[in-house]
């Protein structure tokens, strides 16, 4: 069960840690531009430099949030099997309490045929 606390507290975060780092990025690269005394072509060439590093920054946020997210399903569909298994278990008990209970009123009403035919016997 703490798994299951630890899945969805973290789940929130991620969210917010990713988008945390694309605006501290494109904020930093933007006052890295105003503030920096450097020619168009230096510019470009870090702009390029940046864009490349967010991009890939992005792959990694990306590929953790697709394995986290595999992870989930796996829990999720562990979870179903789980509660398939309980509920066969469940109508299994319930069907042979069932059976056994009809079992024990088939036996009174016939012993209750039984007696009535014995009755009827005497008063006859």
């Amino acid at each position: 069960m703490n798994s299951e606390n630890n899945y969805s507290g973290n789940r929130g975060n991620g969210g917010g840690i990713v988008a945390a780092l694309f605006v501290g990025l494109i904020m930093g690269g933007i006052i890295g531009i105003i503030f920096a005394p450097k020619s168009g072509k230096e510019t470009r060439k870090e702009l390029m430099e940046k864009s490349e590093k967010i991009i890939e920054k992005s792959k990694e946020s990306l590929g953790d949030v697709m394995e986290k997210t595999k992870d989930l399903k796996q829990v999720g569909k562990q979870k179903i099997e789980e509660l398939k298994i309980a509920g066969e278990e469940t109508w299994g008990k319930g069907k042979k309490k069932i059976k056994d209970k009809a079992k024990i009123i088939k036996t009174v009403i016939s012993e209750s045929k039984t007696k009535a035919k014995e009755v009827e016997d005497y008063l006859s």
